[in-house]
């Protein structure tokens, strides 16, 4: 396996790996005002507890997920932009 082939694997499973984060973090919310929102209507305190629950869940995924989206990023225009440009301008890189 070549070098580019290896890092764009590794980029392959960082996105696999912050795209569970990302879809997690877009969910949790939802769920999170669906539980507060049927504590308010039933008062029963397990909804509420819940709810706090995932909020703090929800932090730590956030945290993970915006490192991982880092990480990302750095392989994106460490990996991809070069070779596009080094084709575009006729370098061989």
């Amino acid at each position: 396996m070549n070098d580019l082939l290896f890092a764009r694997s590794q980029m392959a499973i960082s996105l696999a790996f912050h795209i569970i984060f990302a879809v997690v973090g877009i969910g949790m919310p939802a769920l999170m005002v669906i539980a507060e929102w049927r504590w308010l209507r039933t008062r029963d305190p397990m909804l509420l507890e819940l709810a706090k629950r995932w909020a703090n869940g929800t932090a730590i995924l956030f945290a993970v997920g915006a490192v991982s989206g880092t990480v990302l990023s750095f392989e994106l225009g460490l990996l991809y932009w070069p070779s596009r440009w080094c084709s575009c301008c006729g370098d061989s890189c």
